[in-house]
């Protein structure tokens, strides 16, 4: 007459187990945007305006201060993240590598530009952070002090693919293929700390390209993502708060001898986990959640399309450079892939495999489960 009991202890114990299997797994997608910059550089290190295409946009509800980035694509527009706009986000900084914070009314006039029109992606998706874009125009010339970069083509985004998968590995280096940039938070010298601050000078990370069926958090169905993480072993590098809509760049292999050095924007940072998630858990940085760029090769002809709609374009092309450009130096030959002046033994940690030779909690229970049924049997 027991059997009934023992036949609801069994489902209960697979209720549990199933509980207790999703609670630990990894985590789907990223909650909310967090865009993440970690072990970063100050971009002054190598040039004074080493990425000319770089913007800021200012809160005029927040001092000021410097609330997501910018990309510059052509004379008169930027692009950033759709999470990005905001009716307090009124202005934009160009030109520059240093914003004084809460003191941005100090920069010379030349580098503000005011907001005249801008537009999100009419599907981005605010919960899976699909079509996560929008358009800005400012009122006047940015060549003036900036210089705009190419967004890849679908061809150069899928040579980007292949050499991700080609290059991407883990518990080891991988190549250095993009690099991240903004004035988002950083973390302090004190990895255990979780205070972070948020820098005058524009930061830069070098990072490697994650392939789709390697990216911890990518959606199944939203394929306009790029993952990327840290190309270093045992170094957590991201982009933090206050980065988002910041470039994702990579250098076309075939057109370095051109005159902008190969280099693309495949990118914009749009979401991830949050910083202090990443720093407070450094040995299992392969099982974190990836950084997600939202993919412009396939939103390239929006953006164009819009654009030439509204300035009444007959001819317009994001393909080309309107104006020849004149980047000083590459920088993928020029940054380094660790925070300088940083002791950085005291930086890297071993990481950990997905099991490190224990036996997992759900092992666990399901070895207890087999035990009871077989006891069972036996009564």
């Amino acid at each position: 007459m027991r059997l009934p009991i023992q036949i609801s202890t069994t489902r209960y114990l697979l209720l549990l187990l199933i509980i207790i299997t999703i609670n630990n797994s990894p985590i789907a997608y990223a909650s909310q945007a967090t865009p993440k910059a970690i072990n970063s550089n100050p971009a002054t290190l190598y040039a004074p305006l080493l990425l000319p295409w770089q913007a800021a946009l200012t809160s005029s509800y927040n001092n000021n201060d410097v609330s997501c980035g910018a990309v510059i694509i052509s004379e008169y527009w930027l692009i950033t993240a759709a999470h990005c706009n905001h009716d307090y986000i009124r202005h934009v900084i160009a030109g520059v590598s240093t914003i004084p914070q809460q003191n941005s009314h100090q920069l010379n006039t030349k580098y503000k530009f005011t907001i005249t029109h801008k537009i999100s992606h009419p599907n981005y998706d605010n919960i899976k952070f699909a079509n996560d874009i929008a358009l800005i125009r400012v009122n006047r010339s940015l060549l003036s002090v900036a210089q705009p970069i190419l967004i890849a083509s679908i061809n150069e985004q899928q040579t980007a693919n292949n050499m991700f998968a080609n290059h991407w590995v883990t518990h080891q280096n991988s190549d250095a293929n993009l690099i991240a940039s903004g004035w988002g938070k950083t973390n302090v010298n004190d990895i255990t700390d979780i205070a972070y601050l948020y820098p005058e000078q524009l930061q830069l990370i070098t990072l490697a390209g994650v392939p789709d069926y390697h990216c911890i958090g990518l959606r199944a169905d939203n394929s306009k993502i790029i993952c990327a993480d840290s190309n270093i072993n045992g170094l957590i590098k991201d982009v933090c708060s206050g980065d988002s809509g910041g470039p994702l760049i990579w250098q076309d292999p075939q057109q370095i001898s051109d005159d902008d050095f190969g280099l693309r924007v495949l990118g914009i940072a749009s979401n991830g986990a949050p910083c202090e998630n990443r720093l407070n858990d450094p040995t299992h940085q392969y099982q974190q959640l990836h950084g997600q760029y939202t993919e412009l090769a396939p939103l390239r002809p929006w953006l164009e399309a819009y654009i030439k709609q509204y300035d009444n374009l007959s001819s317009f092309s994001l393909a080309i450079h309107n104006t020849r450009p004149d980047y000083k130096i590459d920088p993928f030959t020029t940054v380094d892939d660790y925070p300088q002046g940083q002791d950085i033994k005291s930086l890297l940690v071993p990481t950990q495999p997905s099991s490190a030779g224990s036996i997992p909690l759900t092992t666990f229970i399901i070895l207890i489960v087999i035990a009871l049924s077989r006891r069972r049997i036996n009564l």
